[in-house]
């Protein structure tokens, strides 16, 4: 059976491989660069979203296009900015900054989507990688450190109990649902819309605990306003080294780790993909990229379009287990 997708990708590997065997990048002259480009995020100013958008389209201005522009689209879990970019020509002139949850989550969060992940858009490359932590705040007991005597804690409070997470149907609502099941800890969920008033809440005391990016977390625990008790991801993070993981406190099935990444919408022409992955993946890789991320907790990445695709295809069948097991459905 033949699969438009991976001739793309695979006409992709070709062309850049060999620009990059000869020691080259395609690149166009200033003067034939395209006047503009963008980069579509799906979520307001200010986010992680928005940042990761905002450095790699300062990376990308000068080589992609003379400007290159992030252009918010706020709204319904990404699916706007995703809805907008697989109309857009498939020239390399609009990227997507989609967060992984809109390939992997969605598919199974809601029951009809207008978009398909794997056939309306061709990956580009790997932009960011983050940890999510669990905090709790001054609701629970100030003698509480620990993952397992917050769970003695929550047993002992039957429906006294919460979490907080930026977002229903967002992986950090799985990532605590995952542990409130494992635990059996009797965890009531309370979404918020986004991070700033579920971590309000939190150091307020009307909610126990919070699962929110592990960068997003850390300047509160340092300040002693919050606890850190573990942290997803197959390894430790590397701006929180002293904070366990889940799967170091026997918690297992979230040794994941969440991405953002480039993606253009429809099938481009191999040209177009072979000018602008290495472009991007030089973008994603570039040492004043990799610091300012860095300086709000978050790793930059960058990747293969084939690698990208495999990782997407695993996290999409990884949260399908996760989605079902949950019983979340997603308002239309």
């Amino acid at each position: 059976m033949h699969n438009p997708r991976r001739r793309i990708l695979l006409r992709t590997g070709v062309a850049t491989g060999a620009a990059w065997s000869l020691g080259l990048a395609p690149a166009a002259s200033a003067q034939n660069l395209p006047d503009a480009a963008r980069i579509l995020v799906g979520f307001p100013p200010g986010g992680a979203p928005d940042f990761i958008a905002r450095r790699l389209a300062g990376q990308l201005t000068g080589k992609l296009a003379k400007t290159v522009v992030v252009d918010n689209r706020p709204g319904a879990g990404g699916r706007i900015a995703a809805g907008i970019a697989r109309q857009s020509p498939p020239d390399g002139g609009t990227l997507l900054l989609n967060p992984s949850g809109v390939l992997t989550i969605n598919p199974h969060s809601y029951a009809k989507l207008d978009y398909d992940p794997f056939r309306d858009f061709a990956p580009v490359s790997l932009a960011a990688q983050i940890d999510y932590g669990f905090g709790i705040g001054p609701a629970v007991p100030a003698d509480v450190r620990t993952l397992a005597e917050f769970s003695a804690w929550a047993k002992a409070n039957p429906g006294k109990v919460s979490f907080g997470s930026p977002a229903a149907g967002a992986p950090p609502h799985f990532v605590g649902d995952v542990l409130n099941r494992t635990l059996d800890l009797g965890m009531a969920h309370a979404p918020y819309r986004g991070a700033p008033p579920a971590l309000n809440d939190l150091l307020g005391g009307q909610i126990s605990a919070l699962v929110l990016a592990v960068g997003d977390l850390l300047p509160h625990a340092r300040a002693g306003k919050l606890r850190l008790l573990a942290c997803t991801g197959p390894a430790r993070s590397k701006f929180a080294p002293a904070l366990p993981t889940f799967a170091e406190q026997n918690v297992a099935g979230l040794e994941l780790r969440d991405w953002f990444a480039i993606y253009i919408a429809g099938a481009p022409a191999a040209d177009t993909m072979a000018r602008v992955v290495p472009l991007v993946r030089e973008a994603a890789s570039a040492e004043a990229y990799v610091q300012a991320l860095a300086g709000n907790q978050l790793e930059a990445a960058a990747s293969t379009p084939e690698a990208l695709d495999r990782l997407a295809r695993s996290d999409l069948e990884r949260w399908r287990q996760i989605v079902k097991a949950s019983g979340f459905v997603a308002d239309s």
